[in-house]
């Protein structure tokens, strides 16, 4: 029986040993990106907690741009990609603003994208963005005046204002590179992630409604994607290297898709921005 027992062992080890042998190896890399989460310069108010934007056009934030755009040069991306939509104008703007035919507007896409793109002679921008609901039905259907819930949702203004209100007073003394640095940072891209993972997925309903669940699900299916789309400007190409300006809530998400991917290996942004100051104290 023992022999037995042993025959079969050996017997599964070889099959396994064997199977493995036949896994072919991971692929090699094709793209190095980096991702760089922004504030939205233009604030147009799309976000669930928007936070003022002063006026980047003013002569001084224009000086603290074109820094910006000088540090990520040292990336020297191939491949410059925004969030916007793949059927947008934005590529038509670029070409007229080139010709010099426009001027830039407030918007980061435009700031840091275009002068970019310009910069490496890339002829588009890659649109990289998806539209996708955000609040799922189910969510929507829960009762706010539940005392889980509403507990819940005080802490999810709590953390969201907070937020909003450490971005706009750090604007009062930090650079535009010093706040995207901040926006960046491990502390930061965490404090996103658990907006989503410690309170968005705590909204359930007392009669076993799970909505939350579906809600964060929505935004991680957008910001898969997003992902996608990526992979779509990538797809048949090597050694590529590409910076994404993005809202800084999908950075956490995309940032650990790339890091997983067998195709694409992750820049840090920190490494091309100016250090990151302490916090100004409240006045």
């Amino acid at each position: 029986m023992l022999r037995t027992v042993i025959t079969a062992a050996i017997t599964l080890a070889a099959a396994t040993s064997t199977t493995f042998a036949q896994t072919p190896p991971r692929p090699e890399p094709v793209a190095e990106v980096l991702i760089l989460g922004t504030y939205h310069f233009a604030n147009p108010g799309q976000d669930q907690y928007n936070a003022r934007a002063d006026d980047v056009l003013a002569p001084r934030r224009q000086q603290e741009i074109l820094d910006v755009v000088d540090r990520l040069a040292a990336f020297r991306p191939t491949i410059v990609a925004v969030e916007a939509m793949p059927d947008s104008a934005v590529n038509e703007r670029y070409s007229a603003w080139r010709a010099g035919e426009v001027e830039l507007t407030a918007n980061e896409r435009q700031q840091l994208g275009f002068r970019l793109a310009a910069r490496f002679d890339i002829p588009d921008l890659a649109l990289v963005d998806a539209n996708h609901p955000f609040m799922a039905e189910q969510d929507l259907a829960l009762d706010v005046s539940e005392p889980h819930l509403a507990a819940l949702n005080t802490m999810l203004d709590r953390l969201g204002n907070g937020f909003v209100a450490e971005e706009e007073h750090r604007q009062t003394t930090h650079s535009i590179g010093e706040m995207l640095a901040w926006m960046n940072t491990e502390a930061m891209l965490d404090a996103n992630s658990d907006i989503y993972l410690g309170y968005f997925i705590r909204r359930w309903g007392a009669d076993g409604n799970p909505g939350g669940a579906y809600t964060v699900g929505n935004w991680y299916t957008r910001n898969l994607l997003i992902f996608q789309n990526i992979m779509k400007v990538v797809e048949g190409r090597e050694d590529e290297r590409i910076l994404l300006i993005i809202g800084q809530g999908h950075a956490p998400i995309l940032r650990y898709l790339v890091e997983e991917s067998p195709w694409l290996t992750l820049a840090d942004p920190l490494d091309y921005l100016p250090a990151v100051p302490d916090a100004p104290a409240p006045e």
